[in-house]
């Protein structure tokens, strides 16, 4: 029997601990946040949340500037008031959307396991994507954090009707941040309607507040319409069977060909622990004892085993509504893959949930130790200065050859001509032609290239279409490669587009995440050369 006063120690202890790793896990986060230059979609949320106005933001959405929700760069917004910093303050709310998760699978876990399987449950999140995303100001953590709280509240509802209301506003504010948070809504109805089918209850202030937080869908729907038509059918990330496969891997940070013979036998074993509910005749005749039995409700098991498995639910939806998924827009998953953890560690014993809760922690602090030792050394800003001199390096190496630079690759056009001076963003450029970018890009996807269109009008970026750069000059540099901070491969095309019209392109110099070439218009495109450019360049914000 566990004594009273030796299980209160415990509890204090794990409290200690819990608090220990949330100061650690946000500092570390302020660090990153502040050290990591923002790179273009994180940028899309920046030039939004600056525009003027309530009326300026819904009006930029409607244009598709954005992918989210408006009631996402209302909370974002108010970060330049508060933090000086745009790299933190608008990443602000993805750090609390971290420590919110990890807190909220804690207390999820203390009310079936012990405070110390709840603590290495709860550290499952630091070894996720979760952590890096903590620091980007894009709403997936966010998302993640207010779904867990939804969580906690609905596994309490019969504690306190007053929890069905928090519940519901929790999800309505995931659904308000980003539009596939939606994909946990039938995760909810299926686990209240458990309740009913196993129970025989129906417990309809739950019915209503679920029902209801699926309300800001409705009121965006507009929205979220004009931007999937605006997108089209060349997103990027293209759904596929094979994502099913891939996702867990990606968010659990699994390798190799066994992450879904691990998520199977967590399957299983949540399947096995029902029988152990639900069938004490079954449990008798394999011999387990009473004591081995599991306690964890059916309906918990629903909620968690659905979480668990978005990714299935998730792609097939995207593939029969032919939009766009990628695993990030399944962050909470994680919140179910903790939590089964947690439930399946807390019947280990004391010491292998001891030694699991020291590795999970070591490999965080191991992954954050770099920027420890940056913010000892003073360096913390090496990363952004190194972005703010990138314009002025590839000039210098050039022997300050005097000609336009394009950059080929939209989304490091976006980061460059944001840090670059005043004086030297007048020399950047970037050329838009979403039909080039279908057809002359490796991955045929034009989803750069119209989220720069869509930019264009709200921060002074210099966007021409192809056709009329090329008939206003006749040479220019042209800089290949997606650079240190972003992403984007796949989606170049300019180059095998200018050397498919038969322009002279001359590399001038080739580094691991940058190539220079000098281009020289051989054919320039027939029509009037004082073609104005694409869209006219709007004075900053």
């Amino acid at each position: 029997m566990v004594n009273p006063v030796n299980s209160r120690h415990e509890g204090r202890i794990c409290a200690l601990i819990l608090l220990l790793i949330l100061f650690a896990v946000g500092l570390l986060s302020v660090l990153h946040a502040v050290a990591k230059p923002l790179w273009s979609d994180e940028l899309a949320t920046v030039i939004v949340s600056r525009l003027p106005s309530a009326a300026d933001i819904w009006r930029a959405l409607h244009g598709t500037a954005d992918s989210n929700p408006p009631i996402y760069y209302f909370v974002t917004r108010p970060a330049r008031y508060f933090i000086p910093d745009d790299h933190l303050g608008y990443r602000l709310p993805s750090i609390l959307g971290l420590l919110c998760t990890v807190l909220c699978v804690y207390l999820i876990l203390t009310r079936r396991v012990s405070r110390l399987s709840a603590l290495v449950g709860a550290s499952v999140i630091l070894c996720t994507p979760m952590v890096e995303y903590a620091y980007e100001a894009r709403p997936y953590t966010l998302v993640t954090g207010c779904i867990s709280v939804a969580t906690l509240a609905w596994l309490r509802i019969d504690d306190s009707k007053l929890y069905s209301l928090f519940a519901g506003i929790s999800l309505a504010a995931a659904f308000s941040f980003h539009y596939y948070a939606i994909l946990v809504f039938p995760i909810f109805l299926a686990a209240e309607a458990s309740v009913c089918i196993f129970h025989h209850r129906l417990r309809i202030v739950a019915w209503v507040s679920l029902i209801a937080s699926g309300l800001p869908l409705l009121f965006f729907s507009r929205l979220l319409m004009e931007q999937r038509q605006y997108i089209g059918k060349n997103f990027w990330a293209r759904p596929s069977l094979g994502l099913i496969l891939n996702a867990h891997s990606w968010l659990f940070n699994l390798d190799g060909p066994g992450h879904l013979g691990i998520s199977l036998a967590v399957c299983v074993t949540l399947a096995f622990l029902y029988l152990n509910n639900s069938n004490k005749a079954i449990l008798g005749f394999l011999g387990i004892p009473k004591s081995g039995r599991n306690s964890l409700p059916i309906e918990d098991q629903v909620l968690y085993l659905l979480l668990l498995w978005l990714p299935v639910f998730a792609v097939v939806v995207a593939i029969i509504g032919q939009g766009g998924m990628t695993p990030r827009y399944m962050m909470p998953t994680v919140i179910g893959g903790a939590v089964v953890i947690g439930s399946l560690i807390g019947k280990a014993p004391r010491l292998a949930n001891v030694l699991l809760l020291i590795v999970l922690l070591m490999n965080y602090g191991l992954s954050s130790a770099k920027i420890v030792q940056y913010a000892l050394n003073g360096a913390l800003l090496v990363q952004r200065a190194a972005a703010t001199h990138e314009v002025q390096q590839i000039i210098a190496e050039q022997n300050g050859i005097d000609l336009p630079i394009v950059v080929a690759n939209g989304s490091r056009y976006t980061a460059m001509a944001y840090y670059a001076p005043a004086g030297l963003n007048r020399k950047l450029y970037a050329i838009v032609d979403p039909r080039a970018a279908v057809e002359f890009s490796n991955n045929k996807s034009n989803t750069v290239d119209l989220n720069l269109l869509a930019l264009l009008p709200y921060f002074p970026f210099q966007g021409e279409n192809y056709d009329n750069f090329l008939s206003n000059h006749r040479e220019f540099l042209l800089v290949t490669g997606t650079g240190a901070g972003d992403t984007g491969g796949g989606t170049e095309w300019l180059a095998a587009r200018l050397v498919h019209d038969g322009n002279i392109v001359r590399l001038l110099s080739a580094k691991e995440e940058s190539t220079v070439y000098r281009v020289t218009v051989c054919f320039p495109p027939a029509g009037n050369t004082a073609n104005p450019p694409l869209i006219q360049a709007a004075p900053a914000h």
